[in-house]
Order: C-alpha cells, then structure tokens, then sequence
C-alpha cells in the first residue's frame, strides 16, 4: 500500500481527480437509442470512462473502472477473499479451480468489478487509503470528493 505521503503527492499530481462527478444521460446512438449512460468526470470535466444499458450498478461500474486505471499496484496487494468484486485471474491455469486466485501473482491480472456494487468498490477504495465524500446529490448526478483516508 501506499504510504500517506504517497498518496498525498497523488492527489497533488492528480488534483483534477480530487472531485468525481457521476452524470447520467440517456442515448441517442443508433444502436443504443434510450439507454442509459453513467458518465465519469473529473473537476474539469474529462471524461474518465462511461458505461451504457442497465440492469447493474452503473455508478459502481464507473468506480470500479477508475479503481482499475489508477490503483492496479494496490489491488495486487489485497486478497480476494476479503474483497466482494476484486479478483485475480489466471489466464494460463490449465483447471479452472486455479483460474481465480485469493492473491495475486506475477501471472495473474488483478481487476474490479464495478457491477458488483459501488459500495464494494467505496470499501475497495478505502482499503487503498482513499475515501469518497458526498458533496451534491441531484436527479441526473452524483457528485464526491476523493481524499485520504
């Protein structure tokens, strides 16, 4: 894990993370006309990734794909087992059993799942060292701060 100085100094290099806003709006592409999309800014208004359809937690799945672009180092130190949606898989295991492992190895690929949740991933987070503030709640966005913990 990082220490807090480590994670002080990314959030100094990183200051346009330190506010996500969670937006939704709804398709008008071709093929996805109607469905929803669950869009990740940062406080200047990039997008950092975005999902559409439904039928799982769209917020969660956004986090999860942050947590996957920022903090891979830390999820290879956390176990599996404690963890609702972390995983650590082995695409060259030759039985399935030992395709999903509890700890990461050099062979493995560590990820989240967003879709399991954006409270798993908030508890994911918080494990890292960050921690999700809540500052505005509207219909069509959520809007957090991120900080140390």
């Amino acid at each position: 894990m990082k220490t807090k100085q480590q994670r002080t100094d990314f959030l100094r290099e990183n200051w346009k993370l330190e506010t996500l806003t969670f937006k939704w709006t709804t398709s008008r592409a071709r093929d996805s006309y109607g469905y929803n999309i669950c869009t990740l800014r940062d406080k200047r208004g990039n997008k950092l990734n975005s999902n559409c359809g439904g039928g799982y937690d769209m917020q969660g799945t956004a986090l999860g794909n942050f947590i996957n672009d920022h903090f891979g180092d830390e999820l290879k130190k956390l176990s599996s087992a404690d963890f609702y949606g972390l995983s650590h898989y082995n695409p060259n295991a030759k039985t399935h059993k030992r395709r999903f492992l509890k700890r990461a190895t050099d062979k493995t690929q560590t990820y989240v799942d967003g879709g399991c949740g954006f409270d798993s991933m908030r508890r994911i987070l918080e494990k890292i060292g960050f921690e999700l503030n809540w500052v505005k709640d509207t219909r069509d966005e959520k809007i957090y701060n991120l900080s140390i913990k």
